[in-house]
């Protein structure tokens, strides 16, 4: 009681506990190095001083015994050599533990690569760019897309060009990717380099083309450009980037409708050991079919646009013009039959296969602890019509907050993206 006390009134008493708890701290980081002697010396040292503090306190008493503690450490103990610098890289890796600790636990940070969420969840779109269009380059480009996620890319041909070469893309001031081209002037026999900033795919790797359906603005070798035609020229959005709550399902199961976060690791998906994103719609034991007219039957009950929250999925029109003509391709969940009536009314290629649910007569049954989970722009996702059902344990979370692009994108059916309400 009587040190506690010692401890709150006299400033000198605290000074002498804090270098008595420090000496005992080093002591221990180093008893390893030290000789048995240094370690007695030190010991004792601490000792006399813990007994002046508890027992034999006087203002003189307290004086020798810091002196004393002090002249020992200083000879016993071995200096760090820099002990500014070894704080802060204990502070740093304090820092890094507690990130990972967050990201294992807690919140762990995701980016949308496709569009099998759309629109609720954007992926990576890429669009030609205009006559209109005015492209956002340079300086002003790189804050446009740090605010908006949106970059332009443009290349123009000064000449009869012939792409001659391609580098592979390499780190610019640690942040930016950057790639070198190398074309020959047909008519001069000059070579002409070009080093742009290219776009990434979602592993980060510099990414040239629109998409698998235009085939354009993929660069290859002997490619051969007039003078005034873009080599590159299309506009870049981002996929939303997203804190995925990793702890609530430890508390309660998830529920339909939900957006679901999971492993593919020991499921039916081909792509293994990848994070994929999708809403959840049917439970264990459930039987799930997929009818003719676009929507989910779950236990013979039909989810409409008055089941939240597939408001959106299930708000069109299958009248006449209007069958697919619903803005893009965000037209309820199609099975196999409605998939290549669509394909052949708005004349999408069909790059897809969905293996299950022909027709609205096929049903599956969800076994115990799975699920059934879709995209919701099934036109153009792989899913549970595909891979069938999902294992209970491969889910650990649901999106709960978008924090990049922190601004609108405009051409989106939903642009502004950041915040909580997108579910």
């Amino acid at each position: 009681m009587m040190y506690y006390l010692r401890w709150l009134i006299f400033h000198r008493f605290r000074l002498a506990a804090e270098l008595c708890h420090n000496a005992k701290k080093l002591l221990n980081h180093q008893r390893d190095l030290l000789t048995d002697e240094s370690i007695k010396d030190l010991q004792e040292a601490i000792e006399h001083m813990r007994q002046v503090m508890n027992q034999d306190y006087s203002r003189e008493n307290l004086d020798k015994a810091t002196l004393k503690l002090q002249e020992v450490g200083s000879h016993r103990l071995i200096p760090y050599k820099n002990p500014a610098f070894r704080e802060n890289v204990e502070v740093g890796l304090f820092a890094v533990a507690i990130a990972m600790g967050i990201r294992t636990f807690f919140f762990q940070p995701m980016g949308i690569p496709t569009g099998s969420m759309q629109p609720t969840l954007y992926g990576i779109t890429e669009s030609n760019l205009t006559e209109e269009d005015r492209a956002v380059t340079g300086i002003k480009g790189f804050f446009y897309n740090c605010l908006t996620g949106i970059s332009h890319h443009q290349l123009i041909a000064k000449g009869n060009w012939k792409l001659d070469d391609i580098e592979p893309a390499h780190k610019s001031f640690i942040l930016f990717n950057r790639q070198t081209f190398k074309f020959k002037d047909l008519d001069t026999g000059e070579t002409i380099t070009r080093t742009i900033t290219p776009p990434m795919n979602s592993s980060g790797q510099s990414y040239f083309g629109l998409n698998r359906i235009s085939a354009k603005n993929i660069l290859t070798k002997n490619l051969n450009y007039k003078p005034g035609e873009y080599v590159v020229n299309f506009r870049r959005e981002s996929g939303d980037h997203l804190l995925v709550n990793r702890f609530v399902y430890n508390f309660r199961k998830p529920k339909r409708g939900e957006i679901i976060v999971f492993e593919t690791k020991g499921s039916k998906i081909e792509a293994q050991d990848q994070f994929y994103i999708k809403r959840l719609v049917g439970l264990p034991n459930e039987t799930i079919q997929i009818n003719d007219k676009r929507h989910v039957v779950v236990d013979g009950y039909e989810l409409t646009a008055s089941n939240h929250p597939f408001e959106f999925i299930y708000s069109f029109n299958l009248l006449g013009e209007q069958k697919f003509a619903q803005k893009s391709q965000y037209s309820g969940h199609v099975n196999k039959k409605t998939y290549e009536e669509a394909v052949h009314y708005r004349n999408y290629p069909d790059f897809r296969t969905i293996n299950n649910y022909t027709d609205g007569d096929v049903k599956h049954v969800i076994p115990p602890n799975s699920y059934f989970a879709l995209g919701d722009n099934t036109m153009s996702s792989s899913d549970a019509r595909s891979w069938g059902h999902l294992p209970g344990k491969n889910i650990f979370g649901t999106p709960s907050f978008i924090y990049w692009p922190f601004f609108g994108q405009p051409t989106r059916i939903r642009p502004d993206r950041f915040g909580w309400a997108f579910q």
